[in-house]
């Protein structure tokens, strides 16, 4: 059933075919189909409604746009699926419609905004979350309980603190669940008091929990088990600590330093994992460590740690002569992101070949387009592998402005750099880079043709197409699947009867495995290109796909 069709449904009288559409576009997904599903966030059924709720939470950042679009004008009261809605998508964009609501008359729906606003995370809901845990309803204040835990903020504290005085056992045990995830000092007293006073068993559960993520006490005992000389007792003491947050970090910052290389890795690791920036300078020494393990844990951690400093430190572990750190150093420059650009920047003019090899290739995963420019230049670099990197670099980035200096590059002397300078134009996509790569199809390198093939079925001029139907007779295996893949992406249907011969297995074909694979995944996108076509009544020709 077509989209239209379902759309048309779902103003149907009968709610069973109203549920059918539902269900049937929550499979479909996409923005179309989350444009439609919003306008039935007011249906009368009560269960047509959830529904929708669950089906558009299940597309995810495709239904945020069209849903806030909805409620912009929204009109009259809210039911519970709507804020629970706006909770699982978690976008900060639908704090003003559930500020809005927040004193809706029914206990339900303030409990379902409190929870949404946990779920969300943003420190804008604490004022809201404040408010809702004074609410007369024992259910909002639970639900307002669990958010501020969700949310972790030390300023959040003192309110709950009092609320561990309430009358309801329910709404105490959720309060110290929360000061449990908050991880403030304050509340190890009140907590203390609440494991062995409150007359209610899950209160006092609640508070025992909570306590173990506070307390320094609590972390002493993982810390020796991490310590210790039993595997098992370790990891569960790496996984516990984890759990403990930030209370863990100073103690394990001390075993950095213990005789034993695997607790002094197995707590770099966990300082990783905390990411939390205090552990930065500890971590900074453990990279002189003796032991290889040890290295390499601190620099895996300090990629975790979201900080300028990580940054700079890791930069200069690309310098590293062992090759596993300077991996683990690349791998958490990439994770940095924006942080990493400055002083990976700075690497590009190393006297090392290796340095700046790796340098580029960070570049290149961080897709930042501001080093364009730069890699550039790393095409006319006297080491080949550096010419290599920045050509796969740029290619990542895609960025209009290195086409001239890559197509410069298909006349490398080095054929791997003109392959690679080949796939970097096919990923830019850029027309006027057809010519030199039609030249490209005869050059000597089977790698060159290969990969001017491929590029110029991801640029899709139709120029090209004569240029490939006849590398379907190459004798190179590797060029017949590059040619077929080059056609399949212009959607070139009138191959097809080509393609179904070359996708015949022994004895009626004899193309070798790799080339009748990729036949046959062409054959599959070809038809199915064909079958959308025919769906919307138009030729190949008209279809707007090259």
């Amino acid at each position: 059933m077509s989209l239209r069709d379902l759309i048309s449904e779902l103003q149907n009288p009968d709610p069973v075919i109203r549920r059918r559409a539902v269900e049937r576009l929550g499979h479909m997904g996409g923005d179309e189909a989350a444009g439609a599903l919003v306008l039935m966030l007011k249906d009368p059924d009560d269960g047509i409604r959830t529904l929708v709720g669950n089906a558009l939470a299940a597309f995810g950042s495709d239904a945020v746009e069209p849903l806030l679009r909805y409620l912009a004008t929204w009109q009259g009261p809210v039911d519970a699926v709507v804020p629970t809605l706006l909770g699982k998508l978690r976008s900060e964009r639908g704090l003003d419609f559930l500020a809005g609501h927040v004193s809706d008359p029914e206990a339900s729906v303030r409990a379902a905004i409190a929870t949404a606003l946990g779920c969300i995370g943003s420190e804008r809901s604490l004022p809201l979350l404040l408010e809702l845990l004074r609410d007369m309803s024992a259910d909002v204040r639970i639900a307002s309980a669990r958010a501020l835990g969700e949310i972790h903020s030390p300023a959040t504290a003192d309110a709950l603190l009092d609320e561990m005085a309430d009358e309801n056992p329910a709404v105490r045990a959720a309060v110290a669940e929360a000061l449990g995830r908050v991880n403030n000092q304050k509340s190890v007293d009140i907590l203390s008091r609440a494991c062995t006073d409150d007359p209610d068993a899950n209160v006092r559960k609640a508070a025992m929990a909570a306590l173990r993520r506070v307390s320094t006490w609590a972390v002493t005992p993982l810390i020796r088990s991490l310590a210790g000389d039993e595997l098992d007792a370790r990891i569960r003491a790496v996984s516990q600590l984890l759990d403990q947050g930030k209370i863990s970090i100073l103690p394990l910052i001390e075993l950095l330093t213990n005789e034993e290389p695997t607790v002094r890795a197995s707590a770099a690791e966990v300082l990783g994992a905390l990411g939390d920036a205090t552990a930065i300078d500890a971590l900074i020494q453990a990279l002189d460590d003796t032991d290889a393990r040890v290295r390499l844990s601190a620099t895996n951690a300090l990629g975790r740690i979201k900080h300028s400093r990580s940054a700079a430190t890791l930069a200069r572990a690309l310098e590293d002569q062992d090759n596993k750190v300077a991996a683990a150093a690349a791998t958490g420059l990439e994770n940095l992101s924006e942080l990493a650009i400055d002083p990976v920047f700075e690497l590009l003019n190393h006297e090392s070949a290796d340095v700046r090899v790796r340098a580029t290739d960070v570049l290149g995963r961080l897709r930042h387009r501001g080093a364009c420019g730069r890699l550039i230049r790393g095409l006319a670099d006297s080491v080949t592998w550096v010419r290599i990197v920045s050509a796969q670099a740029l290619g990542e980035i895609g960025e209009i402005q290195a086409a001239p200096a890559l197509i410069a590059a298909l006349k490398d002397h080095d054929p791997v750099v003109r392959a690679m300078a080949a796939e970097a134009l096919g990923k830019l996509r850029d027309f006027q880079a057809t010519m030199q790569l039609l030249g490209a199809l005869s050059d000597e390198s089977d790698l060159v043709r290969i990969n001017a093939l491929r590029a110029l079925g991801r640029i899709g001029n139709p120029a090209a197409i004569p240029f490939l139907e006849p590398a379907l007779d190459a004798p190179e295996p590797g060029v017949r699947c590059a040619a077929i893949d080059g056609l399949a992406a212009m959607r070139v249907t009138s191959v097809l009867p080509r393609l179904h011969k070359m996708a015949r297995h022994w004895p009626m074909g004899k193309e070798p495995k790799e080339v009748r694979e990729a036949a046959e995944q062409a054959i599959a996108a070809l038809e199915s290109a064909l079958a959308r076509e025919n769906a919307l009544g138009l030729k190949p020709e008209e279809s707007g796909e090259s």
